[in-house]
């Protein structure tokens, strides 16, 4: 063999190995064994993931998968606040290794993160006024219409998508009422809200929702969309085993008994 090809051999097989230690060095998995801790960012939403109000310590739907996908691991389980708009900014700078969420797998996220299988489906009412002069579906895409919705959320955003000829307000907090109350006085025409979390509101605060009136009805749910996680793209052995723990976990029926159970806590909860 000639010094030439002993050269190419050297070259390749050199090539080779940095391509198999990056590989094995870019395993999330195996970081977070070797960490023993799983760090996983959170928006408040309850019940999906919030803090308790007693406690301060995270609690949900999500925190309890989040907890099982841990033990799996063999590690701890550490929830990492972020609010919706730093969701995935805060993944994409490595401040946690997962968002456990009640996140919507958008197109638009799906340019930036790898999203789960969903864990669920979800869709949204459309909610105005007990009063309002907005009487159909067909009345919303108006110039005299206001949407509002939380600042970086796909409830500031659908309506933009769907409307576009009606006006969409953003509001930079995490407290749905605070918003969903613009609707209520009058300050806001519409607004995008999913079955459980009006569910939610009413059951708390009666008086609210009986000055809201839902246009359509849970059979015709706006923007039917999935929940899933999210991880960086090049975290693939993570994503396959989170899509192995979602079906193994929506194939048993357990989204469905715990998602009854977080609705119903925090449906009593004052």
């Amino acid at each position: 063999m000639t010094i030439s090809k002993l050269l190419k051999l050297a070259v390749a097989s050199a090539a080779a190995l940095c391509f198999t230690f990056t590989a094995a060095s870019a395993d999330l998995i195996r970081d977070v064994q070797d960490r023993g801790v799983l760090k996983v960012g959170m928006a408040e939403s309850p019940p999906w993931q919030s803090p308790n109000p007693s406690s301060s310590v995270y609690e949900g739907f999500n925190v309890d998968l989040a907890q099982r996908a841990a033990d799996l691991m063999g590690v701890k389980l550490e929830v990492v606040p972020a609010t919706w708009s730093t969701l995935i900014p805060g993944l994409s700078a490595k401040q946690y290794d997962v968002v456990f969420a009640n996140l919507f797998a958008t197109p638009k996220r799906a340019l930036v993160v790898n999203f789960t299988e969903p864990y669920s489906t979800y869709g949204f009412h459309i909610v105005v006024g007990a009063g309002s002069k907005v009487k159909t579906m067909g009345d919303l895409d108006s110039a005299d219409v206001t949407f509002v919705g939380m600042s970086g959320t796909v409830e500031e955003s659908y309506p933009k998508e769907l409307y576009p000829s009606a006006k969409v307000k953003g509001i930079a907090t995490n407290d749905i009422a605070a918003w969903i109350g613009e609707v209520a006085s009058g300050q806001a025409d519409a607004a995008f809200l999913d079955p459980g979390t009006l569910k939610i509101l009413t059951t708390k605060n009666p008086a609210l929702g009986e000055k809201l009136r839902v246009l359509n009805p849970e059979s015709e749910l706006v923007k039917p969309v999935g929940l899933a996680y999210a991880v960086r793209p090049e975290d693939t052995h993570m994503l396959q085993f989170l899509n192995t723990f979602i079906k193994d976990f929506v194939r048993n029926g357990e989204h469905i008994t715990l998602r009854d159970k977080w609705f119903e806590i925090l449906g009593k909860r004052k």
